[in-house]
């Protein structure tokens, strides 16, 4: 071992070092301010092959941008507008049906709350009276409401974000190349001449990370309603797509649908359809554990078990966005780690 070896591995670690706490300081403090242009950064990472080839077509820049751009946005709000308004009609319908439900079976409303003062009294809990049941799912209903508010008051907000964003991406898609050369003069030196590497392997690991999760959100969503189907359930298209987009937030998807349906099941006697619920869940849960490693890992150019990694450390310092927070994080460093070690060979 020569005497500069341990030198350049200490230089090396203090390298990383530093880049690691660099990322964690952007994503503690500083990504909620700059959220748009990050947003406009990955919608410009994945338009700029259309609106490449589209150029190669003998289409203007300008032009190209505006249509793979606007197509891409279109295609999104027309997508997240259908969703909507299924769910909108599905739940309306659901609360026109509900009074007349709840009137038709006042006995099983009754016997729900029998089971539930029971099993109260089973784990040594005192049995509460309908009045202090009622009154806590009002809580429990206002809680929501609140929280549905606190969405909807964020939506303005939300909007100016993705505004912000589109006119951005458009900017930099437009200015690709003079936005490059200010990205080069910015750079560490070790990274300047290695820029346009370093936004192909960047963009690549990116939208490869874009596609493994929507893959696994369809995946959900598709299982848990082929699930409800085969146990004959209702409205499992609605519930197999409400699970798709709440996998989207992390720790929640099927969990926070099936696990309260299968416990009103239970404590209303319907044990079978609760036992079949938990079924459709950890199917769901263990199709997910066992692709989303391996499907995240080809699509981001990592290990499996660096993806595994990078989600445990982001869900630990960052949470529930720590899911995405990490592996996007590990596809960064690892771009780098790969533009460096192509210069250093070279």
């Amino acid at each position: 071992m020569s005497e500069l070896e341990p030198a350049r591995y200490w230089h090396q670690l203090l390298q990383w070092s530093l880049l690691v706490l660099a990322s964690y300081v952007f994503w503690r403090w500083l990504a909620s301010y700059v959220l748009p242009f990050v947003l406009a950064m990955a919608l410009a990472a994945m338009v700029l092959p259309v609106v490449e080839r589209m150029e190669a077509w003998g289409i203007g820049r300008v032009g190209a941008v505006v249509v793979a751009l606007g197509g891409m946005l279109l295609g999104l709000g027309v997508l997240c507008g259908a969703i909507l308004t299924l769910l909108a009609a599905e739940l309306v319908e659901i609360s026109h049906r509900m009074p007349g439900y709840l009137r038709a079976r006042p006995l099983q409303v009754t016997h729900f709350i029998q089971q539930w003062n029971r099993l109260r009294s089973h784990f040594g809990l005192r049995g509460g009276s309908l009045s202090n049941e009622l009154r806590s799912m009002y809580q429990m209903l206002g809680a929501l409401a609140k929280s549905i508010g606190h969405v909807l008051m964020t939506l303005p907000e939300m909007a100016l974000v993705m505004l912000i964003a589109a006119i951005a991406a458009f900017f930099i898609l437009r200015d690709y190349q003079e936005v490059l050369a200010v990205a080069k003069r910015l750079a560490p030196p070790a990274l300047r001449h290695r820029m346009g590497r370093l936004t192909t392997v960047m963009r690549g690991g990116l939208w490869g990370y874009l596609r493994a999760e929507f893959t696994l959100v369809s995946l959900t969503g598709l299982a848990t309603t082929g699930g409800l189907l085969l146990m004959r359930a209702p409205y499992a298209v609605l519930i197999g797509l409400t699970a798709g987009l709440l996998d989207m937030v992390p720790f929640m998807g099927p969990t926070v649908l099936l696990v309260p349906w299968a416990a009103g099941a239970a404590l209303t006697g319907h044990v079978p359809m609760a036992i079949h619920l938990m079924m459709v869940l950890a199917g769901v849960a263990v199709i997910r554990q066992l692709i989303e490693p391996r499907l995240v890992g080809q699509g981001t150019g990592l290990h499996p078990l660096v993806v595994l990694f990078s989600l445990y450390i982001g869900i630990r310092l960052f949470g529930g966005a720590g899911v995405v927070v990490g592996p996007i994080t590990a596809v960064m460093l690892n771009a780098i780690r790969q533009v460096m070690r192509d210069s250093t060979a070279g």
